[in-house]
């Protein structure tokens, strides 16, 4: 599946802002422990598609970016980025080790 172009708006102009915050606090290793597990689970639901495409296939956004945002674009994969507590509670829900 061919990934879609992205929007230019004010809504993904924020989201590419925070995306490259979370990527500069990512490569510094600054990133709570939840956050890192979240992203990181992202990134392997989406690695035959968005990451093939180095572009998200539902929104056009940046692949390392938009795994890194709060809001997702496609909740039918993953949901926004929840607090630890709420994260534990999905990882057991959804049998995630």
């Amino acid at each position: 599946m061919e990934s879609k172009k992205a929007k230019i708006n004010l809504h993904n102009i924020l989201s590419y802002l925070e995306g490259n915050i979370q990527l500069g606090l990512e490569e510094l290793k600054l990133q709570p422990k939840h956050i890192q597990e979240q992203v990181a689970y992202r990134r392997l639901i989406c690695k035959d598609d968005c990451a093939v495409n180095n572009a998200c296939i539902m929104c056009g956004c940046d692949f390392k970016g938009k795994t890194s945002v709060s809001e997702s674009c496609n909740h039918e994969r993953f949901p926004n980025l929840m607090s630890r507590i709420d994260w534990e509670l999905y990882k057991i829900d959804n049998d995630i080790k």
